[in-house]
């Protein structure tokens, strides 16, 4: 045993300081923020520059790399190029779909930043349905190859079908929670969640299916001509819309009716339902809608508009401040609020949503251990209450780890998610055709995930953070404690990170409309509101040529910061398609649009 001086002190606690900065930036986007910035502004060859300088294709970051690089380069015309990335990126994620103990234990010392990203079941699935757009574009860029590439599409559409009904075997089914519901012993339970201040219904936060997904499979099958397999994506997206994925994220009804009216197309086409599509017409469809049928003829041109607008949340870190009350032998949790006075707003809001003592059993409890204070106290606090193990918690030396300054945890939340984008209008040759339904949320996707794994979240930093200030404290007592004891809490403090990463260059929302058109030449313009005052957010406008048979699908991007000083922006022209330049009328509150378009035979 040996004492440290002051000037040693010193200089370890400057070699750990160097090594706690070795973890980088609290959060992933901030990381990359150079990168990011550009995807916002619509840059997308620095875009991708930036994102290869900050992320490695090698590392713990792989899969993010793959993912983040593939869908810029879709976003840049680099069809092929994007396909191969996400090709990797889908290996990628097969790979480390179960966990390996290395990487938990590591995470368990170190921190979960530390581990593989292996990604949510909701971006796995969003790699086939970015590679069945690029086949879809890259049939139309390359009429030679047409029938290569659309099997390639196909190809991407069965597996993400496969992905998809497994996802729901495992999941189950919007019936099957339906069922559960109605169940005595489920009622019961729910008094209980309701008595401990667990109010979040997990069943219905599940993503168990994907109905928009379901339906561009239904799209890329009536491209090709393939009739019933196009009625049954489209049923499968209308049933999953109706029973409970319109509701769960929030879309528009319109959606539903959509994707029921395509059913009802696709059995008119396919032939063989002629007793079966006139009633399901009359349950399904308004009388507007049913007009609307013969409109639509086999072997017809159409007009699809996919818009994508801004850009999926990003996760954010929040502290905690971990205690320990010997009297009452209780690990106690509190918020540490850091920011403006808008983000301890919402981190106190997450804290008291997701953990604090809220139920009826648990302000009983606080009242008779420490009185009305008590009870107040629980509504910004959490108690863990660890007496059945007080002996194991001794032994260890839990008590001197927590010591009186307590532990720095940290946790993953979302920010209240800003929505700019009101309605989007589809106007063709002056005329106006309608809004576009909102088909997806991927901001919403994200936010039911963080939301079911927020209770998960908190219980691996608490246990994450014990076990390496218990390691800290033995390792320091070991060389003499004193200052070392000291250094290596801070040292702690500095390193405690969670986990941040997910897909950001995906949309936040999706929205679609489609319509039959004349063979020929049109003028066609997409208007988006903002949501605030129902003026013109971005208008972009197309000329575009549809021939005998095509789906012609118009993809647009609304993404951008604020440019005050442009009047408008021209589109480059990315898909190897003959168009007019696109006109972004911009004010100082515009954002910029970007588009692409893809006709398919």
């Amino acid at each position: 045993m040996f004492n440290v001086n002051y000037q040693r002190f010193v200089q370890i606690l400057l070699l750990l300081i160097m090594v706690a900065m070795s973890f980088g930036c609290a959060t992933y986007k901030g990381g990359s923020k150079k990168a990011f910035d550009a995807v916002e502004k619509g840059n997308y060859p620095v875009a991708i520059k930036e994102m290869k300088k900050t992320i490695k294709s090698d590392g713990d970051d792989r899969l993010l790399y793959f993912l983040e690089v593939g869908l810029l380069k879709h976003l840049n015309g680099e069809y092929e190029a994007s396909n191969r990335l996400l090709t990797q990126a889908a290996q990628i994620a097969e790979g480390l779909e179960t966990i390996r103990i290395s990487d938990q234990l590591g995470a368990a010392l170190t921190s979960p930043r530390q581990a593989a990203y292996r990604g949510t079941k909701f971006e796995r699935a969003f790699i086939h349905y970015y590679q069945a757009l690029n086949y879809a574009f890259l049939a139309a860029n390359n009429p030679a190859q047409k029938d290569k590439f659309l099997e390639g599409a196909r190809i991407e559409s069965r597996k993400v079908e496969i992905m998809l009904t497994a996802l729901q075997n495992e999941k189950g089914t919007y019936k099957d929670v339906a069922d559960k519901k109605k169940s005595t012993f489920s009622k019961i339970m729910k008094v209980f969640d309701v008595l401990n201040g667990n109010y979040m219904d997990a069943d219905k936060l599940v993503y168990r299916e994907d109905a928009y997904i379901r339906y561009i499979t239904g799209v890329i099958y009536e491209s090709n001509g393939e009739y019933d397999d196009a009625r049954i994506s489209y049923q499968q997206a209308a049933e999953l819309y109706e029973k409970g994925y319109q509701e769960q994220y929030q879309l528009e009804s319109s959606i539903t009716e959509q994707a029921w009216f395509d059913v009802v197309r696709m059995m008119q086409w396919a032939g063989g339902y002629e007793n079966d599509w006139p009633s399901l017409a009359e349950t399904k469809l308004s009388e507007v809608k049913r007009k609307g049928l013969s409109n639509y003829k086999k072997g017809g041109a159409q007009l699809m508009v996919i818009e994508h607008l801004g850009m999926i949340p990003a996760r954010e870190e929040m502290n905690i401040r971990l205690s320990l009350d010997t009297r009452t032998k209780e690990l106690v949790v509190k918020p540490v609020l850091t920011g403006t006075k808008s983000e301890k707003d919402d981190q106190m809001a997450w804290f008291f949503t997701m953990y604090s003592e809220k139920g009826l059993l648990s302000a009983i409890h606080n009242y008779k251990a420490r009185g009305v204070n008590g009870v107040v106290q629980g509504l910004t606090s959490k108690r863990i209450g660890i007496g059945a193990v007080w002996g194991i918690a001794e032994e260890v030396g839990l008590p001197q780890a927590v010591g009186p300054l307590g532990i720095r945890i940290t946790v993953p939340y979302y920010r209240p998610i800003s929505n700019p984008y009101g309605a989007s209008e589809l106007w063709v040759n002056g005329k106006n055709t309608g809004s576009l339904a909102s088909a997806e949320s991927l901001s919403e996707l994200a936010l039911q995930e963080q939301l079911l794994g927020a209770g998960s979240d908190l219980q691996q930093a608490l246990a994450r953070e014990l076990v390496k200030a218990i390691f800290a404290e033995k390792a320091s007592a070991a060389l003499g404690g004193g200052y070392l004891s000291l250094a290596a809490k801070l040292v702690n403090t500095a390193t405690s990170q969670t986990d941040t990463r997910n897909w950001l260059t995906l949309p936040q929302t999706i929205k679609i409309t489609r319509i039959p058109m004349a063979e020929g030449k049109h003028s066609v313009e997409l208007v988006t509101k903002n949501s605030a005052n129902n003026k013109n957010y971005a208008q972009s406008k197309h000329d575009i040529e549809l021939k005998k048979g095509q789906i012609y699908i118009l993809r647009n991007r609304t993404i951008g910061k604020t440019s005050s000083n442009a009047a408008s922006v021209v589109r480059q022209a990315d898909n190897g398609l003959e168009a007019a330049p696109v006109m972004v009328k911009m004010n100082s509150n515009d954002k910029k649009l970007t588009a692409n378009a893809v006709a398919t035979q």
